[in-house]
């Protein structure tokens, strides 16, 4: 028997929201997918989009402490992730039932109100650049920019999405909030939660939490 429970809706403010409702699954999980990537990167500031991507991740203003996130998921066995590609970037988290909903809390304050810590720039700035290093060793990688090389040399494809030093060299707050307010839109997003709570309550916490993101129209 399928115990399953399936749920399309749209939000108030454009948020197109995926709801799966399961008793049997062992954890319960969320992601947000947002309609940018490196491709909207400025041409000046090749990774841009990666970089705010990692910068997400460092305090809100609800929950304004760096490492709080992280802490939370880790004190409830939790993961999350994230990944910018050329269209779009992810982030994605999965926790154990009864810690779900203060996670999505936490959560959505990513797209309501991030705090963009000018103090840790420098930091992520290196955390980006050593991913880009480690990125040299991989084939994939290599041939990847090498099948770029064959757009024209206008063309938004031939670009540089992860970031290094010198791409992401004196990045200011200033750049990465524009860059938020430019492409960070909840008409632009999207919201999938998956767990064993009901639908309708899955349903409540997504308005609750996800409902305050601005639509910006874009």
């Amino acid at each position: 028997q399928d115990l399953s429970q399936w749920r399309r809706l749209v939000l108030p403010n454009g948020l197109r929201v995926l709801l799966l409702s399961d008793p049997r699954l062992n954890v319960s999980s969320a992601a947000v997918a947002v309609g940018v990537g490196s491709l909207a990167d400025p041409p000046g500031r090749q990774g841009l989009a990666h970089f705010l991507e990692h910068m997400l991740f460092l305090g809100t203003e609800k929950y304004p402490d760096v490492t709080g996130f992280d802490a939370y998921l880790r004190r409830n066995g939790g993961v999350n992730n994230a990944y910018t590609a050329e269209d779009r970037t992810n982030y994605f988290l999965e926790i154990r039932h009864e810690a779900f909903e203060g996670a999505l809390d936490r959560f959505a304050q990513f797209f309501v109100a991030p705090r963009f810590d000018a103090r840790f720039t420098e930091r992520e700035a290196n955390a980006v650049a050593s991913e880009h290093e480690a990125n040299l060793e991989k084939d994939s990688w290599r041939e990847q920019q090498v099948r770029l090389q064959a757009y024209a040399s206008n063309h938004p494809a031939r670009h540089f999405g992860t970031g290094s030093r010198q791409t992401l060299a004196g990045v200011t707050r200033d750049e990465l909030v524009e860059f938020w307010r430019r492409h960070y839109s909840a008409n632009r997003m999207a919201l999938v939660l998956t767990g064993p709570a009901s639908a309708d309550e899955l349903e409540r916490w997504a308005r609750q939490y996800f409902g305050a993101i601005a639509d910006r129209q874009l």
